[in-house]
């Protein structure tokens, strides 16, 4: 039987390359934006509403088999907008979640890490060092969706994507680098797992420079690409920041608003 799949964000830059790469039909979608997603094809239906009105959210939800949220704001804005988009609309999905028991595919963010040194080797139970407001809106995410669970049931797989780009194009990539087809990969494995409870998954492909060490992965999760490829073209192109961004995982956001005397 075809599973019900709602997508957030389907507009965004993420959302839009999974609902091209699923256009086979292999699930029946629930798209959901406050942004114009064109024509829909038969094996879509389009929700435009507010995640912050848990009625629509309940509604949303209802009979599906997961939601891939990838709505929010996806970038270091100001705090009250972080606050509306981020925490209060994923409380909303959340609830709704609970209520349905739906599945949660979160979009978290390696800036829930940012502030580890590059050089640094980390899994997923590593403390989170957020490297932005940005960032700790993602770490409030997967407490919330820790909490979910454990107190509700609420299956969830917080993905800290790292650089998803068609191709890596700055040094920093060389160790973050999502691709489009494993980001497919990924995701598919979260919504196809048995029971994966909660779970932190690193949304990285397999790079030989990658810091992120994934201790456990009950999904299967095993990525294709790898930034090496490109090592002889972008290896002398600085990572945008300046040395600061070269120094910190997070990159430009770890850099930004940085006065810390070392």
């Amino acid at each position: 039987m075809m599973k019900t799949i709602v997508l957030t964000g389907a507009a965004g830059n993420i959302g839009k390359v999974l609902r091209e790469q699923w256009s086979d039909g292999r699930y029946q979608l629930r798209l959901n934006d406050i942004k114009p997603l064109g024509e829909i094809a038969a094996h879509e239906t389009l929700h435009v509403g507010d995640l912050r009105d848990a009625d629509f959210c309940a509604e949303l939800l209802k009979g599906a088999d997961a939601v891939v949220h990838m709505a929010g704001i996806g970038t270091d804005l100001e705090l009250d907008l972080l606050i509306e988009h981020n925490l209060k609309a994923l409380l909303c999905l959340y609830q709704a979640a609970r209520t349905h028991a739906v599945r949660v595919i979160y979009a978290s963010s390696n800036h829930a890490i940012g502030m580890y040194e590059c050089k640094t080797e980390i899994d997923e139970h590593a403390a989170v060092r957020p490297d932005s407001l940005y960032g700790v809106s993602k770490v409030w995410g997967e407490a919330i969706a820790r909490l979910y669970f454990d107190k509700h049931g609420v299956e969830s797989i917080c993905l800290r994507i790292g650089s998803f780009e068609v191709e890596p194009f700055e040094r920093r990539h060389l160790q973050t680098w999502l691709s489009h087809p494993d980001m497919q990969h990924l995701t598919e494995r979260c919504i196809e797992a048995h029971n994966p409870g909660f779970q932190i998954m690193y949304g990285v492909s397999a790079n030989t420079r990658n810091c992120w060490r994934q201790r456990d992965n009950p999904i299967g999760y095993h990525p294709q690409s790898n930034a090496e490829d490109f090592a002889d073209r972008i290896a002398g192109i600085p990572t945008r920041g300046g040395p600061l961004a070269e120094l910190f995982l997070g990159g430009g956001f770890a850099a930004s608003d940085y006065s810390r005397k070392t």
